[in-house]
Formats: C-alpha cells, structure tokens, sequence
C-alpha cells in the first residue's frame, strides 16, 4: 500500500511537473508572439553614434568652450550647455574637471551658475585675507566685489554664435551677482 501511494504521489508530481512545462511553453509562445507583433511596428532607418572629432578639432572646442567662460565671468550652466549642444550634467563634470587640472578656477552656485575667478582675483582675495587675518565667510563675501571684475569685455570675436561684434569694438555687459 505504502509503495502504490509513493507511486501515485509521484505519478501526481510528475503530472505537476508536466503542466507546468506546458503551462510555461505557453506562456513564452504568447510572449514570443506579443514581441513579434510588435517588432513588426518599429523600424531602425539609422543607427546614432557620436561624432567623430580630430583632436585638433576637439583641442580648438576645449579652447573655446574655456574662453566663452572667461569672457563672460557669470555664467549660466544651461546657456553654457546651449552654447556647445551639450547637456548640463555634461558642462557640470567638464567645469569640474577643468577646474581639477587647473585650466579654470572659479565658484559654482546651487543656482546653476559658474563664476569664473582669475589667477589674479584669486591673488588679490588671498592677499586680502593675508593681511586681515581671519575672516568670516559673509565678511569676504561682501569684500569680494572689490576683488573680483564681474563685468565681462568682450575684444573682437563673437560673445556667442548669435551675437557678433563687429572688429575692433570693445562691448562691456554690466551683470549683477548676487553674493552670499
């Protein structure tokens, strides 16, 4: 009796095992047919790729993606990002690394903004704190406009690929930055 009730147990586990395979190879071939259905209502026409610059051509974006932010002091992440077709996260880690090397220095605000800080405005603000001694944060905050030319002059050349000027011309752009 014991052995016809272990053979009916596993005569039942072997009909449960079977459903399930079945049970299984049904449902890949209904989701086999759903992705055909529907892959039959797409269409590749090209593949996207990066373009492939020269390096000198990559060398003359680095120049003027460094000069757009020296001319213009103040500038905003997502004007930057407009300017060069980038996204901003892309502009916020290339500032980032070109700060790291030392190709620019400067201060990023929560606002979305980079304020580009000369080697000699750098100077004048460590001379500053040099010869006050210990200074707090709003104190120098408040020093800074002193320190740092936030009005941007813009020689010959273009301010962006909108905005030409004409040779010769000097065009200062007066910019309010608010310091905290």
């Amino acid at each position: 009796m014991r052995r016809r009730k272990d053979e009916e147990r596993e005569a039942k586990e072997l009909e449960q095992e079977e459903e399930a395979r079945r049970q299984k190879a049904k449902e890949e071939e209904v989701a086999n047919e759903e992705f055909e259905k529907w892959k039959g209502a797409f269409s590749v026409d090209m593949e996207g790729s990066e373009e492939q610059n020269s390096e000198k051509e990559t060398q003359s974006l680095l120049s003027d993606f460094v000069d757009y932010i020296k001319k213009h002091k103040c500038v905003a992440l997502e004007d930057l990002a407009a300017e060069f077709n980038l996204r901003v996260q892309d502009v916020i880690s290339r500032v980032t690394s070109l700060e790291k090397i030392g190709r620019i220095s400067g201060v990023m605000d929560d606002r979305g903004k980079f304020i580009y800080i000369s080697p000699e405005e750098m100077r004048a603000v460590a001379d500053y704190i040099k010869r006050v001694g210990r200074v707090s944060i709003s104190h120098l905050a408040n020093k800074s406009n002193e320190f740092i030319d936030f009005e941007p002059k813009v020689k010959e050349g273009y301010i962006s690929s909108n905005h030409p000027i004409s040779e010769g011309s000097e065009k200062v752009v007066p910019l309010s930055v608010d310091v905290y």
